[in-house]
């Protein structure tokens, strides 16, 4: 729930609140007060105010029940099913696993991996900065093989796709002693 969403949130249970001690107040036999705040609200001039605002909280009340039902998008992948229950491993770490992979090919200075679920298994985008000197269509490929058999390895989750994207260059810098 984003930010908007808790500010209507707020808004809508401070609201309801208010009104059910009035309504309670009213039911304990305090009804004079409330009487007279409700002849005070019932004027002519008011009325297209309480008209206007029975629209915006009927239309809150709705975006909050529409994301209340809304199912949130998950960010794992069930790897296996046994007897005793589920494994679970997030997809945050599938990344990191491919990063670690990929970091340790020689000619790459930084990666940035992103995993997608796919109905054939996970999809890999990972993002490069490598040294000028490499055969990239090589190391590709090397980085293609070596993070799906490791996922495949360590997850055990099949791996349908891994794309690669040099995004750009970063000279190796030379050590000075």
């Amino acid at each position: 729930m984003g930010p908007f969403d808790r500010g209507i949130l707020v808004l809508y249970t401070v609201t309801l609140t208010l009104l059910f001690l009035a309504l309670g107040a009213f039911l304990g036999g305090w009804s004079d007060p409330v009487q007279r705040l409700w002849s005070e609200v019932n004027t002519p001039g008011y009325r297209e105010i309480l008209w206007v605002l029975l629209v915006v909280y009927i239309i809150m009340g709705l975006r909050l029940l529409w994301r209340g039902l809304k199912p949130e998008r998950k960010r794992q992948a069930v790897v296996h099913e046994g007897g005793l229950g589920q494994v679970r491993v997030s997809l945050t770490a599938i990344e990191s696993l491919a990063e670690k992979v990929t970091a340790a090919v020689p000619g790459i200075k930084e990666v940035k991996a992103k995993v997608e679920s796919s109905p054939r298994g996970i999809a890999l985008h990972l993002k490069l900065i490598t040294v000028p000197d490499i055969n990239i269509p090589a190391v590709s490929e090397d980085i293609q093989c070596e993070v799906k058999d490791s996922i495949k390895n360590v997850v055990g989750i099949a791996v349908s796709e891994v794309r690669v994207a040099v995004e750009s260059f970063k000279a190796s810098k030379p050590r000075v002693e």
